[in-house]
């Protein structure tokens, strides 16, 4: 059982005879395709009837994912870039753990992959694995994540590229849905919908008796014609025949009516005359109706009847005002007919542009600190203070990260993010979208400040709020002002009293115990009804039925809510009231399962919660009623119903911060979108809930998820505010996936560059210059960290436009990269044009470290154009200017400049004294984060060596910056000097050495996440192992692999003892072990001094 696949491959004929049916039994899929004519001629009968039978259950449990890369633009697949793919998953074969992972977000076990088929093979084990899976792949997520997942860092460089090509998946729905029946039969149980309705009087006794569309759970006997059936409504037990029932279609319904179990008891609604699922506009009476019920309108045939927010044909019931009367209240559907009836806007279709305008403002994330200085953190550069090392060729870094040290970083950054903390301290969300402009801003659109002084500064004295309750001796209901407060005819200023927190009792009726509260509401009660004063009757009433409700009272609850409704007076003028009131009846009445006051209570809160937008919720309870509701959706296949349904539950959850309960219900949402955009044959959105759900994804640890929906996202009608917040969820689920992007021992991920395109085109609408030099900053920096420069530039270029519109100095650190950015085209001619005046614009101001820093660029530019003596003079001015200021780390990096420009004319013996100088220097300032500048210097010390034969001096001091790298766990730095190390290696012929740092390369390119440079480097070594060509030479490497850092570590500290005096390398094992740094290259380094 534990043999691998390679061991079966290599059984003798004999070994498969020795195999028992057991053994054959556990052979996978892929050993069976493996078995040899020969060996199949020597199995029985019966091994071959277990063979099919196993190999048909193989069969049935796995499910076949296919890829595909496409364009946009045309029909057919993209053949390049589906080769590229397919060289992606190639790697990914040889260490399959990140894909492993990545399919176990998306909630599928991966068994194999298939490079040469495009293809994933996976497998499920629930029903619940199943449901979340095919969510995600009818809502774009497992495409996406894939297109994250295989496609190279340069992919997401290219926009133009981007834009056209995408990744489609698929796979065989008519055997998912197979799979789901089968996981069905095998968790035992499972809810299912009666096709007819079962004979009054039963054949057999045993047999359960159900109407049409009644909801059962059923359960397997095993009998061929009948199974157990449970009735969702009454809960009555009995058997049910198996050609009665359809299992329900959809995973998500199983999983809803499995983890909210309940009452099912609701009959299909008809369908009238409404031929549109949710209408708006008017319509005619066709009967005489004189209501039974309160709050019901009373009709004559042929009144106009004006639509109150929405009518959905899934409810009996919808809100109306009369036309003539002007009288608002319930209308029983089948009484009228549609007159001006019409759909909803056709891109809405279950909500109105209100709902969808407060959805976009959710924030699932605003508990979370907010990162100020986003910019500043991502993109910190001191390219205008520190100096930057040439290049002789491309072996050299192509980019050198200069991080200031933090220590010396002013407290106000340079670079101000405009990412707002006022979100952290709002309240949840509420349905009521104010824009947040609005407020805090004057006319002009400055900011305004507010304080104490400034609210109190034209009051005379305060003034004191009025008693709510009376005083001891206070005899006279008249003076109550509780009393005369509630009996208000227009209550919209006091919705605390019906909002979901209870507020009324700490900001209506402050300072009292809930008992005292009781107390006086009761006498309050008993004087209105007294006085005859409705409408504080009905308030008092239904605050009584509160505070009993929240104390877990429902009956004295239910007395008080009926007596409220039993008040007459005109409900609707006091909308938010009469919704609390309904709803909350309705929830007790569910609770203590009233089965006959259910019903007509039911339809009206369901119609007061569903067809009035924007609805403000009351209670808790209120759920009660909206599974009713999905439930009633599930029977009648009303996806509008069941979308209104999903909406107001999302809504609640999320108000009550509960992300795991609200994450189901808006993927279902946004499910539902994308169906009902393929039924109606055109997109639905704006109601795109990608925004939302990656939140969510954020909260529930769900990276890849998170990204994908993030990506998926339109942004159509996000604010820069919003921008910015998409890059910072992007970073940080980003640095989830890759642990060393936080560390910053890695680049930042290159598509970061389309989050921050997005907010610097919402930014060039507005007038923030600062913020658009800063966004253009970031993405001339991401696009030089990749190596795109050409891209680097136009950026550049942008920014020191921008920043000349603000002011000289905003401008000069945006002159100062594009400069430095030519020089690194070869472009030097421009490069001396942009930096010539800026170092004019500096002569007699007090800004010694900018003048160093132009003319160390001006003299990388006259070196490329042959200019050496001039250049020499430049570096001798920025060496001047930095000891003069003693700034040890320019001088550092201005010696090894100089050491480069000798190297470049040929004179290694020169280079070297200026390199060893520029060592020593950085030995100093070990503790500063120059790490990757350190390591150039001792590569360039390398090659002065290796010019003048020295091969063994050049090996030390590569082998010396490898460690430096590896200390520093500086990723791209480790990657170029082993790369330099690897050719140094195979330029001798020791292969096995250059294996052994390939290897090394291989192994940082997976951490880096980059499975281009992991293809290059394996498909290197694959070369390099058949050129030992022995088996020998093969257990050599591998000796090698294990006594790899050993190597590594015992040949740096002797390069250091050669490089340096005993004093040096004793000093600088001392400062490494006071740092905290390595033990083994410590203890190593005194061992050599010794």
């Amino acid at each position: 059982n534990t043999l691998t696949e390679h061991d079966y491959n290599t059984l003798t004929e004999h070994d498969y005879n020795t195999l028992t049916e057991h053994d054959y039994n556990t052979l996978t899929e892929h050993d069976y395709n493996t078995l040899t004519e020969h060996d199949s001629n020597t199995l029985t009968e019966h091994d071959y009837n277990t063979l099919t039978e196993h190999d048909s259950t193989i069969h049935s449990l796995n499910v076949v994912l296919v890829f595909s890369g496409r364009r946009r633009s045309g029909v057919i697949p993209d053949t390049e870039l589906q080769e590229a793919l397919r060289t992606r998953l190639r790697v990914v074969e040889s260490n399959s753990q990140d894909v492993i992972q990545l399919f176990k977000d998306l909630s599928a076990r991966l068994l194999s992959v298939h490079a040469e088929k495009d293809s994933f093979v996976i497998t499920f084990k629930t029903v619940e694995e199943m449901w979340k899976f095919s969510t995600y792949l009818a809502l774009g997520y497992v495409a996406r994540c894939l297109e994250n997942f295989l496609c190279d860092q340069s992919f997401w460089l290219d926009t133009e590229l981007l834009r056209d090509l995408e990744i489609t998946v698929t796979v065989d729905e008519e055997h998912l849905a197979t799979l789901y029946l089968g996981l069905l039969l095998q968790e035992g149980s499972f809810f299912a919908k009666a096709l007819v309705s079962s004979g009054e009087h039963s054949d057999e006794e045993e047999e359960l008796c159900f109407r049409c569309n009644d909801l059962l759970m059923v359960r397997d006997t095993g009998q061929d014609s009948h199974w157990e059936g449970t009735l969702l409504s009454t809960g009555k037990h009995g058997l049910v025949p198996v050609n009665n029932m359809q299992p329900l279609p959809y995973p998500f319904f199983q999983w809803f009516l499995r983890k909210y179990p309940g009452c099912a008891g609701c009959s299909p609604s008809e369908r009238g005359q409404f031929d549109h699922p949710i209408v708006t506009g008017s319509c005619e009476a066709v009967v005489d109706h004189n209501p039974v019920g309160c709050d019901e309108l009373q009709l004559s045939r042929g009144d106009l009847i004006e639509i109150q927010g929405m009518l959905l044909r899934g409810l009996d019931l919808f809100i109306g005002t009369h036309c003539s009367t002007g009288n608002t209240g319930f209308v029983h559907k089948a009484h009228v007919k549609p007159l001006n009836a019409k759909p909803l806007d056709g891109q809405l279709v279950f909500l109105t542009e209100e709902e969808r305008a407060s959805l976009s403002q959710v924030n699932p994330c605003s508990t979370e600190p907010r990162d100020s200085d986003l910019l500043e953190r991502l993109f910190s550069s001191d390219i205008s203070t520190v100096y930057k090392l040439d290049r002789l060729d491309q072996s050299d870094f192509t980019y050198i990260r200069n991080q200031p040290e933090q220590e010396h970083k002013p407290p106000t950054s340079s670079r101000q993010s405009i990412i707002s903390e006022k979100s952290d301290a709002t309240l949840p969300y509420h349905f009521s979208y104010a824009p947040q402009n609005a407020v805090g801003r004057g006319g002009d659109g400055e900011l305004l400040s507010f304080s104490l002084d400034d609210t109190f500064r034209e009051m005379n004295e305060f003034q004191d709020d009025p008693p709510l309750f009376l005083e001891e001796g206070e005899e006279s209901e008249v003076c109550d002002p509780t009393l005369t407060l509630l009996n208000m005819h227009h209550f919209q200023d006091f919705l605390p009293l019906y909002d979901l927190h209870h507020s009324f009792l700490w900001l209506t009726f402050s300072g009292q115990s809930e008992e005292e509260l009781l107390g006086h509401l009761e006498i309050v009660r008993e004087g209105a009804k007294r006085m005859g004063m409705a409408w504080a009757h009905r308030r008092a009433c239904f605050l009584l039925g509160r505070l009993c409700a929240k104390k877990l009272k429902y009956s004295q609850a239910r007395v008080y809510y009926e007596e409220a409704l039993g008040v007459s007076v005109d409900g609707f003028s006091d909308l938010p009231l009469l919704i609390a009131l309904y709803t909350n009846l309705t929830a007790i009445y569910l609770k203590q399962k009233m089965a006959d006051k259910l019903p007509p209570a039911l339809e009206k809160a369901s119609a007061l919660l569903l067809c009035l937008p924007s609805h403000t919720f009351t209670s808790l309870d209120e759920f009660e009623l909206l599974k009713l509701v999905l439930r009633r959706s599930v029977v009648e296949g009303n996806k509008h119903l069941e979308a209104r349904a999903c909406y107001l539950t999302a809504s609640l959850f999320l108000l009550l911060r509960k992300i795991d309960d609200a994450l189901p219900f808006a993927e279902r949402l946004q499910f539902l979108t994308v169906t009902l955009s393929a039924e109606e044959g055109r997109p639905i959105a704006p109601l795109d809930l990608n925004w939302l759900l990656s939140r969510l994804y954020h909260r529930k640890y769900m990276p890849y998820l998170a990204l994908a929906s993030l990506s998926l996202d339109t942004g159509q009608d996000h604010s820069l505010q919003d921008a910015f917040h998409r890059i910072e969820l992007f970073s940080r689920n980003s640095v989830r996936l890759n642990p060393r992007w936080k560390e910053g021992t890695s680049l930042l991920p290159a598509q970061i560059v389309v989050y921050l395109q997005q907010a610097l085109a919402i930014a060039e609408r507005g007038d923030d210059l600062k913020t658009q030099r800063d966004l253009c900053l970031g993405l001339a920096c991401v696009y030089q960290q990749h190596g795109a420069l050409e891209k680097a530039l136009p950026c550049a270029q942008q920014a020191v436009q921008t920043g000349g519109g603000i002011n000289e100095e905003e401008g000069f650190e945006a002159s100062v990269l594009l400069g430095w950015l030519l020089v690194l085209t070869g472009q030097p001619e421009r490069a001396q044009n942009t930096l010539q005046p800026l170092l004019q614009s500096l002569e007699g101001t007090d800004s010694p470290t900018q003048r160093g820093v132009i003319h160390n660029l001006l003299a990388l530019c006259l070196r490329q154009q042959g200019g050496i003596p001039e250049a020499g003079s430049h570096l001798h001015h920025a060496l001047t200017i930095s000891r003069e200021s003693g700034n040890q780390r320019n001088q550092a990096l201005a010696l090894a400049n100089l050491g480069c420009l000798a190297l470049g004319v040929g004179a290694p013996t020169l280079a070297e004294r200026f390199l060893f100088r520029s060592l020593w220097l950085f030995l100093e300032i070990w503790e500063s984060p120059v790490d990757e500048e350190h390591v150039q210097t001792y590569l360039w010390l390398g090659r002065s060596y290796k010019d003048r034969g020295r091969s063994q001096d050049a090996r030390l001091c590569y082998e010396m910056g490898l460690l430096i790298s590896l200390q520093a766990r500086n990723l791209p730095s480790q990657m170029v000097v082993a790369k330099v190390l690897s050719r140094h290696y195979a330029d001798v012929l020791l292969y096995g050495q250059s294996i052994l740092y390939y290897e090394h390369c291989v192994s940082v390119s997976r951490d880096l996440k980059d499975k281009r440079l992991e293809g290059e480097y394996l498909e290197i070594l694959s070369s390099l192992y058949l050129s030992l060509n022995t088996e020998k030479s093969f257990k050599t490497v591998k000796t090698l692999q294990i006594i790899n850092m050993g190597c590594i570590y015992n040949g740096v500290c002797s390069s250091l003892v050669a490089l340096f005096s005993w004093q040096q390398v004793t000093n600088l094992a001392a400062v490494m072990a006071h740092c905290g740094k390595t033990v083994e290259f410590s203890n190593s380094l005194w061992i050599c001094v010794i």
